[in-house]
This record gives structure tokens, C-alpha cells and sequence, in this order.
């Protein structure tokens, strides 16, 4: 990080003008030029300008240690720590913000922020993370070619999350055509993952198979596990629901201790059951599935489906005991789509007017989260409404919509 980055970064954190930092010290265009690059500052401005910093002329000048390789792969450990240990992740991580927290480094600032996102993203509220991801792009331009291949990485998953899918696979792209980036394995399953979100399932197998092979390789049997997972959501997607429960038999029979992907293996068994139009399994998985988590917050998608499954076969009461659960979890904190989701079924249980609560609550709310699959399903029921009250254009707009939708997933 150069001279003039440094000072650019601390007067930005100081909130001052150029002149306000300058005054009594030299010109605002000699100032200017230093903050370019264009020219060297002597002994006695330097000296001048840490003070007006409260920093030594060493804190200044100092080449930082976000230039070395060791602390960005401190900062990739912590990374990938997150995903596999939360409790030495937690540690770890103090740690890291500890040892780094009086750099004055740009560099290193915009470092701990992204190792910040990355915890923000995995253990924090949404707000937390894009406030801290705003944090990041506000110090992305201190960046270095050590430090942006985890930019790339966090930013992305930060959009994949979020929902921006385009950005997230443009930042993903550019590490899997990385010649030296030593994660590419985990690049193609998170490439995947976008792809699969977007529809493009194609590109998503495509990528799971270059993921799954490089694991092998590393002989990373539960991330093989894990892309087994992502095969059978995205043959369900294909509708080719035996191949589907192929791969999730497959796993059933070899995972381990993952009550959490073993929660989501039934969930989705659950779903192609449903889809083959065998009730009976199809509850009896997504029971299953119940059982293996005692974290209600987690069993919100499987609630969710059991109440709709029981109100599509018309049992009113077994559709009843699903939504009052499904309420009394979505009060919490931070469950606001499952809250929307649940008030959705309980108007439709009811056999009360959907239309208002759906366009002035539901569809904008999801909408703004970009998330396609509810959408479709929200404007097929407007449809469905509009038909049953004899307004045959607008509900054709709304089957448009959905169908256009579909399309685009």
C-alpha cells in the first residue's frame, strides 16, 4: 500500500476535506499530488501529516503486513473454518481481529472486513452483513492481487445469498479461470450452486461434475457427499424424481454425524415423493426429516410443506396444526419470509381474499429478495383468484408472469 493510499484511506476515516488536513502544512495541490502518487513528501510534511493523523511517521510509512502471504491465508483458513467448525471459527477469528486490529493499512482494514462479512454471512442477521459488505466496497479500491481472490470469493457469496446471481457469477468466474487459485474445487461447487439457483441446470451438473472429481481427488469424501446433494436437487429440477432419490438413497446410506444435510436429504425426498404423487412417503419423509432436527428455526421449510401438502389433499385440520406451528416459529426474530409465507396459507386455509395481502405484502417482499420459485407460485395463486372471479385478463397477466418467470429460472 502506497504513501498516498494511506493518507487518502485516513482522511477518509477522519471525514476531513484535503484543505482542512493541509492547513498549516503545505498547499492543497502539493497535498493532492502526494495523495496521487506524483510526488514525494519530505521528512518535515511527513512529520507534519502523522501528527495531524495522532500516528508516528513509522505508522505512516510502514509497509503492512496485508502484503504477506501468511496473513491472507490466515484470513482463507478462517474462511473455510467457518463452513466446517463454528466453535474454532469463533476462536479463530477473535484472534485474527485481535492481532490486526491496529493496522492502519487500508489493505489490511479492507482484509478484516471481509473475514467480517464472511463471519456476517454465516452466523449474523442480513442487515449486519450488508452493512458489512458495504464496508468492504467502500475499501475495495485498497485492494491488492493477494487480496481480491478472497474479495471474489466473500463478494460473491455475499450476492449469492442475496440473491444477485449475476453479480455473484461474475466474481466466481473470474477465480475458476484463475490459473493459480488454490480453492478452484470449492469455486466449481459455489458456481454450481448459482447455476442452479438461476435455472441453468446444465451449467450447474456441469460444474458439480468438475467440483466432484477435483474432491476426489483430494479424497474430501464429505464434500463429494454434499455435491451428491446438489445432483439430486437439480435431476428433482429436471423432473427425473428416481434419479433424484437415487442420489439422496446414496447418501442416506454413507453420511455420518451431518444431522443437518441428513435433515435436508429427507426434506427432499419428501418433495419428490410428493411429486410422484405418492402421499404417503412423501409425509412419512418429510416427518422423517422433522426428526432429526430439534432447532424448530430449521424445520421451517419442511412445516411449511407439510401444511400445504395437507391443504392440497383438503385435511383442513392436519393443514390447521401445520400453520399455527409454523406461526409460533416465524415470530422469532429474523423469520419475517416464513412469518409472510405462513399468513399466506392461513388466508388460503381461511378461504378468505388473497389478492390484497399478495400484491401489497408478499410479491413485493420477494420481489426485493429476487427469489423466483415463491414468486411464480404467488402469482399462480392470483391467478387462480382472478379466474374465480371472472377477471380473465388480468388473471392471463399474472399466469404470463409466472410463466415468463419460469423461463428465466
Amino acid at each position: 500500500m502506497d504513501l498516498g493510499q494511506k493518507l487518502k484511506f485516513l482522511r477518509s476515516k477522519q471525514k476531513s476535506k484535503q484543505q482542512e488536513i493541509v492547513e498549516g502544512i503545505c498547499s492543497v495541490s502539493y497535498y493532492s499530488k502526494i495523495e496521487n502518487g506524483n510526488v514525494v513528501p519530505n521528512e518535515e510534511i511527513l512529520q507534519l501529516l502523522a501528527q495531524r493523523f495522532g500516528i508516528s511517521v513509522q505508522e505512516l510509512v510502514q509497509t503492512d503486513e496485508a502484503m504477506s502471504d501468511e496473513v491472507v491465508r490466515e484470513a482463507e483458513d478462517i474462511y473455510n473454518l467457518i463452513k466446517e467448525n463454528q466453535t474454532a471459527a469463533e476462536e479463530v477469528y477473535q484472534l485474527f481481529l485481535e492481532k490486526y486490529k491496529n493496522s492502519l493499512d487500508p489493505g489490511m482494514k479492507l482484509l478484516i472486513s471481509l473475514v467480517q462479512l464472511r463471519f456476517a454471512l454465516r452466523f449474523s442477521t442480513r442487515a449486519e452483513a450488508e452493512e458489512k459488505f458495504q464496508e468492504v466496497e467502500d475499501l475495495q479500491e485498497y485492494g491488492n492481487l493477494k487480496v481480491m481472490p478472497l474479495f471474489n470469493r466473500v463478494c460473491g457469496l455475499y450476492h449469492y445469498v442475496t440473491g444477485n446471481y449475476d453479480a455473484a457469477l461474475d466474481l466466481y468466474l473470474g477465480l475458476a479461470n484463475s490459473l493459480n487459485y488454490p480453492y478452484k474445487a470449492d469455486i466449481h461447487y459455489e458456481l454450481s450452486l448459482v447455476y442452479n439457483r438461476k435455472g441453468n441446470i446444465y451449467k450447474s451438473i456441469q460444474h458439480l461434475e468438475t467440483a466432484l472429481n477435483k474432491y476426489l481427488q483430494e479424497m474430501n469424501y464429505d464434500q463429494c457427499t454434499v455435491c451428491y446433494f446438489l445432483l439430486g436437487i437439480n435431476y428433482y429440477k429436471m423432473n427425473n424424481f428416481d434419479e433424484a432419490l437415487d442420489y439422496y438413497y446414496r447418501i442416506e446410506k454413507v453420511i455420518k454425524g451431518d444431522t443437518n444435510l441428513l435433515r435436508k436429504v429427507y426434506h427432499n425426498m419428501g418433495l419428490a415423493f410428493e411429486k410422484k404423487k405418492d402421499i404417503e412417503k412423501a409425509i412419512a419423509y418429510y416427518q422423517k426429516s422433522l426428526s432429526v432436527s430439534e432447532d424448530e428455526k430449521y424445520n421451517m421449510k419442511t412445516i411449511e410443506g407439510l401444511a400445504e401438502l395437507y391443504l392440497r389433499i383438503k385435511n383442513r385440520e392436519k393443514a390447521a396444526h401445520y400453520i399455527l406451528k409454523g406461526e409460533a416459529i416465524a415470530n422469532k426474530p429474523g423469520l419475517e419470509e416464513h412469518a409472510i409465507k405462513f399468513h399466506v396459507l392461513r388466508l388460503q386455509l381461511n378461504e378468505v381474499d388473497i389478492k390484497e395481502y399478495l400484491e401489497t405484502v408478499a410479491i413485493p417482499f420477494f420481489e426485493k429478495r429476487n427469489e423466483t420459485e415463491i414468486l411464480i407460485q404467488y402469482n399462480v395463486l392470483l391467478s387462480n383468484y382472478y379466474s374465480q372471479n371472472k377477471q380473465y385478463k388480468q388473471a392471463y397477466f399474472k399466469i404470463k408472469n409466472a410463466l415468463d418467470m419460469k423461463g428465466g429460472i
